[in-house]
Order: structure tokens, then C-alpha cells, then sequence
């Protein structure tokens, strides 16, 4: 009887607190299309308004390349729904695992470099790791690289650490004890932890720690000035916040933590803009412009297990409209993006918004865009 009561006071309390919720101005996205000259800027602001009005979007960023040029990029909705601040081509979202391809593209600098090579053992680069299951001396670089290291996902990535020193990924990485899910080079397992681990790979060969090599060698020479790793090195001004609905109202909130802590860095915690990442999408296209068979980028987009055809050495790998697409999707707790580019069309779209449902507007979005581009 008395557990019977307990259930009936904390139902009650729970649909108390939901009518409370409710009672309060909600937010309700309504955006109207702008007036362009452009006939190609028009649809593509139809097509983004109509999605962010139809799952209440509270503010999202796209940037469009073609031909070495942004075609467009361009903010809309809001960075919080409390202050309404408005959202444009400079504001910074949590990229998610966007990230990865920062992170392969820095492992792959030092390839080019020869200071690492694809088929390097990973206890050959950091002998101390820990680690019980035997068959963790079989991981390579590329396996990491590839999500065919057998290693497991993060379950609890623990983002209210906020970690900020200098050392945590280290302390993060070397505090392992790894175990694998499945032989390495046998299947393709999505993880993380991967991903983290090559951060550290970087940190190791390079004696930088991650966050810098990637800000010097990737950010910076691509032009992406305002974007970084670090969340406590971005300009408060530009910064977007993380909304998420509530199960029981549907009502769309702000969110309390920011997805960062530094431990996660390489596998999840660039932040960026739609204009930044814009200007990587040009650079990284012209590099694959590039009539050298030995291109190690390149290498990137290429089809890296037979088994699975849909993932290169960090780019995620697709075919729409009848063409070879490669980019990456990314989540995390009040966060979404995607970043998609046509090679042989030489086309880039990237999409980041501030909130984490309904996340199929991101292809529905950019796809439809893409096909714009595709015949302009």
C-alpha cells in the first residue's frame, strides 16, 4: 500500500510539473522567407525555413561551396531561445563528430610527413597503453581510422566533467584498460574511443597536444580562425546553446551542460561556424584536385573495408543523386550537423543546428539543396 502511494504522489508530481511547463510561453519557431534577387538563394531559404518551422528548429547555420567559392552561407532562428539572439554565418555550434575528419585528416598530415605510417601497430606508438585482451596488439592506425579496431563505443561521455587541463586526454587514455568487441581489420564497429585514442596518437608523435596541432596545421591554414577544440578558447559572443525537448510537453528547452570536456576532444568537441567550415570544404576540394596518385588525402574518401563500403579513413562515405558523396554526420546532447561535399562536382553543404530531434532534417535539408546545386 505504502509503495502504491509513493507511485501515485510521484505520477502526480511529475503531471503537476508538466502542467507548470505548459502554463509558461513556449517556443514556437515561425519564420517567413526573406526576399532574395537570387532565385537559387530564395528556394534554398524555402527549403531551411519550411523544415525549421515544421520541427521547431530553434536556430541553425548552412554554408554552400561550389567551384572553390561560398556560394552562400547564411544564419537563421536564434542561439538561445531565451535571449533570441539571432544566428549567423559566424556562429559557433558543437560540430560533434564532425570533428573525426579533423582529427584523420591531422593523422594524416603526419603520414604525409612520414612520422606515422597507416599499418604502424598501436602499442608500437604507445607502449604504456593498458589493456588485458591480447588482441589489442593487432590494432593499426588505419583501424582506428576506419572503426575496424574491435574496440567498443563511449557510453557515458560525462560532458559536466568540463575538463580543461592540458593533460586530460592523456590521463583520460592512459587510464584505459581495453578489451575488444571483435577481432580488428574483421568488421566495421562505429567508436569513439577510437577516435579519442588517435588524438593521443597525435600528442605522441607530434609532442603537441591535440587541440594545437589542429589549430596550426588544419584550422588555421584553412582559414577557420574563429573555430577550435577548446570550448573555453571560443569568443562568448559568437557562442550558440544546446536545446533538447522534454519527453512528457514536447517543449523545447535550453540544456544546462555544454557538450565539452577535453577528454573527447578528438572524436567530438570542434566547434565551429557554417563560414569556417565552408572554407575547409574549398581547401579540402582542392586538394583532391590534386593529379597525385599518391595523395594521402585522397586516401580518405576512398572505400577502406571491403565488407562495408561505406567508410574511408574518417569520411563517411554515400552515393545521392548519382553521385559519390563524402562527409560525416554529427550529435551530441543539443547538437546536430552534417557536412556533405560532391568531389566530382566540386560541391560542399554543411548544416549545424542548436538542437538534437528530430535530426532527419539535416539530410532532408541538404539533400534538397544539393540537388539544387547540382543543376545550377
Amino acid at each position: 500500500m505504502k509503495s502504491k502511494l509513493i507511485k501515485i504522489t510521484l505520477l502526480t508530481t511529475v503531471m503537476v510539473a508538466a502542467l507548470n511547463s505548459c502554463s509558461h510561453k513556449t517556443f514556437k519557431q515561425n519564420l517567413n522567407v526573406k526576399n532574395f534577387s537570387s532565385q537559387f538563394i530564395a528556394k534554398v531559404d524555402s527549403i531551411v525555413i519550411q523544415r525549421m518551422n515544421e520541427y521547431n528548429i530553434p536556430g541553425l547555420a548552412i554554408g554552400l561551396v561550389k567551384n572553390d567559392t561560398i556560394v552562400y552561407t547564411e544564419g537563421y532562428g536564434v542561439s538561445n531561445i531565451q535571449n533570441r539572439k539571432p544566428v549567423t554565418p559566424n556562429s559557433i555550434f558543437h560540430t560533434a563528430s564532425i570533428s573525426k575528419l579533423f582529427t584523420a585528416m591531422a593523422v594524416m598530415t603526419l603520414v604525409h610527413e612520414n612520422k606515422l605510417a597507416l599499418n604502424d601497430k598501436l602499442v608500437d606508438v604507445i607502449p604504456s597503453l593498458k589493456y588485458e585482451d591480447q588482441r589489442v596488439q593487432q590494432i593499426t592506425i588505419k583501424n582506428l581510422l576506419n572503426h575496424t579496431s574491435g574496440l567498443p563505443d563511449i557510453s557515458n561521455y560525462n560532458w559536466s566533467n568540463n575538463n580543461q587541463d592540458d593533460s586530460s586526454l592523456k590521463e583520460y587514455v592512459m587510464g584505459l584498460n581495453l578489451r575488444l568487441n571483435s577481432n580488428p581489420s574483421t568488421q566495421y564497429q562505429y567508436s569513439n574511443l577510437a577516435y579519442d585514442i588517435l588524438g593521443y596518437v597525435i600528442e605522441k608523435i607530434s609532442s603537441i597536444n591535440f587541440e594545437k596541432f589542429v589549430k596550426e596545421n588544419i584550422l588555421n591554414t584553412s582559414e577557420m580562425y574563429t573555430s577550435d577544440f577548446r570550448y573555453f578558447e571560443i569568443e562568448d559572443s559568437l557562442k550558440t546553446t544546446p536545446h533538447s525537448k522534454r519527453w512528457l510537453t514536447k517543449k523545447v528547452h535550453t540544456r544546462k551542460t555544454y557538450p565539452y570536456t577535453r577528454e573527447h576532444a578528438p572524436s567530438s568537441t570542434l566547434n565551429s561556424s557554417s563560414h569556417d567550415l565552408s572554407k575547409w570544404m574549398i581547401s579540402f576540394l582542392k586538394i583532391m584536385d590534386k593529379s597525385n596518385t599518391n595523395n594521402q588525402y585522397i586516401e580518405m574518401t576512398m572505400p577502406s573495408i571491403e565488407s562495408y563500403p561505406y567508410i574511408g579513413l574518417g569520411f563517411q562515405l554515400d552515393n545521392i543523386h548519382e553521385n559519390k558523396t563524402i562527409g560525416h554526420y554529427g550529435g551530441d546532447k543539443g547538437f546536430r550537423s552534417y557536412l556533405l561535399m560532391i568531389p566530382k562536382e566540386k560541391i560542399g553543404l554543411v548544416i549545424l543546428a542548436n538542437c538534437d530531434y528530430n535530426e532527419d532534417f539535416r539530410q532532408e535539408i541538404l539533400h534538397a539543396i544539393s540537388k539544387l546545386m547540382l543543376v545550377n
